[in-house]
């Protein structure tokens, strides 16, 4: 692809312990999160072949608030837009989407998401979909309970996540 042709994306990175997580976006939205690691490339790149990646902490400051208030307790939805126009096939796109509406400290099985959407028979491609949501977190995958370590970013982060979701919803209720 030439130069000219490539898509610009812009990551910043984020520290909230234990992790360091990678935010990507592009002009339309969050495209990718994931765990930082020695070459941000490695990541992103295998996700999206053939982009610029530029970093901009101005541009990723509301994706990174955000990711701070969830950790925090104070966000139990996030409100930046998700960029979905480069992601998978139109049924991947469909399964990411509706882990969108499981909701804030609850979770489902995989096959109750393949159960959900209309004409889907195959509980192994729902679940190849979840395995491939680019903007973890945002995209609460961690809500529907794989095979152990499924979760791009281990089955520990994932159990992480959703006790702290708990948790909240425990002090708060």
């Amino acid at each position: 692809m030439p130069l000219a042709q490539a898509k610009v994306f812009y990551y910043d990175f984020v520290e909230i312990k234990p992790w360091t997580y990678e935010l990507v976006i592009s002009n339309l939205g969050l495209a990718f999160v994931g765990s930082k690691n020695s070459n941000i490339e490695s990541s992103i790149l295998g996700f999206y072949p053939n982009h610029i990646l530029v970093q901009d902490s101005k541009k990723l400051a509301p994706y990174v608030q955000q990711l701070k208030e969830y950790f925090a307790g104070t966000r139990r939805s996030f409100t930046v837009p998700i960029d979905y126009s480069s992601f998978g096939t139109p049924f991947q796109n469909q399964v990411v989407k509706m882990i969108e509406n499981i909701p804030y400290g609850t979770t489902i099985s995989y096959n109750d998401l393949a159960s959900a959407i209309n004409g889907s028979t195959s509980v192994r491609t729902v679940a190849h979909a979840v395995a491939l949501n680019p903007s973890l977190i945002f995209i609460p995958s961690h809500r529907v309970i794989l095979a152990s370590d499924s979760y791009r970013m281990g089955e520990k982060e994932k159990q992480r996540l959703i006790k702290l979701e708990e948790g909240y919803l425990n002090a708060i209720d």
